[in-house]
């Protein structure tokens, strides 16, 4: 036995005019859980000296490790979570840029508008640099451009810069780098090869 299928005439619908729609005031569900911002109260310590619940190895001197006595707690070192990321996509652009997988222009909608044109020359100086190595060498295979490894600082608030230890082949080189934070994007405004 076979089924058949009806097709009904879509009812007409037109959504609202804007004078027509009721303002949405946002109200917190009754069931949501409210947010403790309070500082934790210290650990109590055992008669031996070691807070409760601590194995002895996550200690060094009473202070989890990694914590200088000098630093405040509420301080990260090195670089924002955001940062990393932003270079780690920027950096990873400009590899395949440097491979001749991209054009240098896909480098722009990454740069900072009024920096834009020198972060894309310098990337395409790179991109010419690394086809004049693998034709030098005339292999059939040349070795594409790897991230050894990545330095990151963080001099101030919305600013990240980047030194890159980049191989290909025989050869080592370096990327040096710069991002600012510009309307919650993060955006290079330098870019050097060397």
């Amino acid at each position: 036995m076979r089924t058949t299928i009806h097709l009904r005439p879509l009812p007409r619908y037109e959504p609202p005019f804007d004078d027509e729609l009721a303002p949405q005031v946002w109200s917190p569900p009754r069931q949501q859980l409210a947010l403790d911002w309070s500082t934790p109260a210290p650990v109590p310590a055992r008669p031996d000296g070691r807070p409760d619940g601590r194995p002895e190895g996550d200690r060094a001197g009473g202070q989890p490790v990694g914590r200088s006595a000098g630093r405040p707690a509420a301080e990260v070192p090195g670089a924002s979570g955001d940062a990393k990321l932003a270079v780690r996509r920027f950096v990873h652009l400009s590899v395949e840029v440097l491979n001749g997988f991209r054009p240098a222009g896909h480098l722009r909608r990454l740069s900072l508008p009024s920096h834009a044109a020198d972060v894309v020359a310098a990337g395409l100086a790179g991109a010419q640099w690394v086809g004049q190595l693998r034709r030098a060498k005339k292999t059939r295979r040349p070795a594409p451009v790897a991230v050894l490894k990545v330095h990151l600082c963080e001099p101030r608030a919305g600013a990240v810069e980047a030194a890159v230890v980049l191989v290909t082949g025989e050869r080592t080189w370096a990327l040096a780098l710069r991002m600012e934070l510009h309307q919650q994007t993060w955006l290079a405004t330098a870019l050097r090869l060397i």
